[in-house]
């Protein structure tokens, strides 16, 4: 018998990474903008930008 299949595709978990890091700067002091920049700025320095 085959072994089902993930539901969380790899996508759907970063994603879901992105919005826990999102909601943890919200938590920890920072503005919703803030934290969106924050993030945009890890995934912008994960894929090698902002240089």
């Amino acid at each position: 018998m085959p072994e089902p299949t993930d539901p969380m595709t790899e996508l759907a978990a970063a994603a879901v990474q992105l919005h826990e890091m999102h909601q943890a700067y919200v938590e920890a002091g920072f503005s919703e903008q803030q934290a969106l920049e924050l993030v945009k700025a890890v995934i912008v320095a994960s894929i090698g930008g902002g240089t």
